[in-house]
């Protein structure tokens, strides 16, 4: 099967917004108009995963932000001067394409548009239990304790959020 990642567009949010429900817990859910206010936000950090019948697979959002900035859930992307980081905000693959290998690609599109940017760094929530997939992937769980952060971690409800980096190779 051939796959193609291409940036998203807003003719894509509707798969997304359904992979979004298959994929996450009820109380994680962002809805259609937070995820396309997102998008048109940061529109060349944000990646699909596609089969040759033009079938959404996975996506990736990300956005240029700070150091150990956590972004609350149902929030909008911060715009940042002085961003320091990539923050892959979410990323979901279908059930139907799982062991696909999509989720490493779409990774390395992350990887490769932070290196671009001169980040030298990526950073994420983990949730649901994914701590350890991304830790395969190469990202360390790093201790917050600047309030805002941390309440902001605490908006991801039940699911033992953790904020993670990688350092990226130079």
């Amino acid at each position: 099967m051939s796959i193609r990642i291409r940036l998203i567009n807003e003719a894509d949010l509707g798969a997304i917004v359904a992979i979004q429900d298959s994929c996450y817990a009820a109380e994680l859910f962002e809805d259609a108009g937070l995820i396309r206010r997102r998008l048109a936000s940061q529109p060349h950090s944000c990646w699909l995963a596609e089969n040759s019948a033009g079938e959404v697979l996975a996506y990736l959002f990300s956005y240029p932000s700070r150091n150990k900035q956590v972004a609350p859930l149902g929030s909008t992307f911060g715009s940042y001067a002085d961003a320091e980081l990539l923050y892959l905000h979410d990323l979901a693959v279908s059930h139907n394409a799982r062991g696909m290998r999509l989720a490493p690609q779409l990774l390395a599109c992350a990887e490769q548009y932070a290196a671009e940017l001169g980040f030298h760094t990526l950073a994420l929530v983990a949730v649901q239990g994914s701590v350890t997939y991304w830790q395969k992937h190469g990202f360390e769980v790093q201790t917050l304790t600047d309030t805002a952060a941390l309440q902001a971690l605490a908006s991801y409800t039940g699911q033992n959020a953790v904020y993670m980096q990688k350092l990226l190779k130079a």
